[in-house]
């Protein structure tokens, strides 16, 4: 069995100013801290020789999934989506937090070293289910997705504490929509909704005739948090970030499942045809122990870290 995403790895520039901003704006504590460093790094992250990370896992205080992996790297990087002038690009992009007020917590992003790029749309996603929805800034410009839902009787969603959540999803602009969401599919990914977003190219500045195909994936067990936002630019075709979302460049450069069989899991990853990014490793990480780990290459070339404890 897979679980939902359990970390996030984003590279950051000022590991304590971005830790502070995540403290104040999601009250997020942190998990666990270390360095690392070291040859099974290489092979999970394709961290460079000689190179070494400061590790921050941060989340809600009680939660286990869905959680940021901050890493500051001794060698300075930039943001590889650069200014998102290419936001057709494929790979991961953004971060995705419910909170319980959106204009509050906009206020919060701006006041503690972050920016907002849109005020909050209404968006009806489906029958049971609506949300306030803004794109954001955090301090190193990585994208964030702040969200304010409302949900009706019977929704999957409407279990909800009213703190800002865990990572909701993480959200990976693809070439085929419905390609990748076969492939997380046979990890155990449901959709949530699968929706063709068009006629609205004034509304996201697309080039005419583009439309938008989002699928929200989910594990049934945990439909709250570490889920997949699938999102493609129909008609406008991107390229692959994964030469660029490698250290020490800054923002998401991976994402980490757990299973409990990691045997069984590369026999099906190499049953679909999944490319392994490094070779298998034994290593200890900061907030999940030691694990035997591996990871392999998305559809579109996106970074997945499955790891087995021990």
């Amino acid at each position: 069995m897979i679980s939902e995403i359990r970390h996030s790895t984003v590279s950051v520039s000022n590991l304590a100013a971005t830790r502070q901003f995540y403290e104040n704006v999601f009250d997020y504590v942190v998990h666990a801290e270390e360095v690392v460093s070291g040859s099974a790094f290489q092979q999970l992250w394709s961290l460079p020789d000689k190179m070494a990370g400061e590790v921050v896992v941060m989340g809600p205080r009680d939660a286990d999934s869905g959680l940021l992996r901050l890493v500051q790297f001794n060698s300075p990087g930039k943001l590889y989506w650069g200014d998102y002038s290419s936001m057709n690009d494929y790979g991961h992009y953004a971060l995705n937090v419910r909170v319980p007020k959106i204009h509050a917590a906009i206020a919060d992003i701006c006041e503690n070293g972050g920016r907002s790029k849109s005020e909050p749309t209404h968006w009806t996603v489906t029958p049971t289910l609506s949300a306030w929805d803004s794109i954001s800034y955090d301090p190193d410009n990585i994208m964030l997705d702040v969200f304010e839902l409302e949900t009706a009787p019977g929704s999957v969603l409407s279990d909800y504490d009213g703190r800002p959540s865990s990572l909701q999803t993480v959200a990976v602009h693809s070439s085929d929509a419905c390609r990748s969401a076969c492939f997380y599919a046979a990890l155990g990914y449901r959709p949530l909704y699968n929706k063709l977003l068009e006629n609205m190219e004034s509304f996201f500045h697309f080039p005419s005739g583009t439309a938008m195909h989002n699928i929200n994936m989910m594990m049934p067990a945990k439909p709250g948090i570490g889920r997949l936002e699938i999102a493609q630019y129909v008609g406008w075709p991107g390229r692959s970030q994964q030469d660029q979302a490698v250290p020490p460049a800054l923002g998401i450069l991976g994402i980490s499942l757990e299973t409990d069989d990691l045997d069984s899991t590369e026999i099906l990853l190499r049953s679909i045809g999944t490319r392994p990014a490094g070779k298998r490793v034994e290593t200890g990480i900061p907030g999940l122990g030691n694990i035997t780990a591996r990871s392999y290459y998305g559809p579109d070339e996106e970074r997945l870290e499955f790891f087995q404890r021990f």
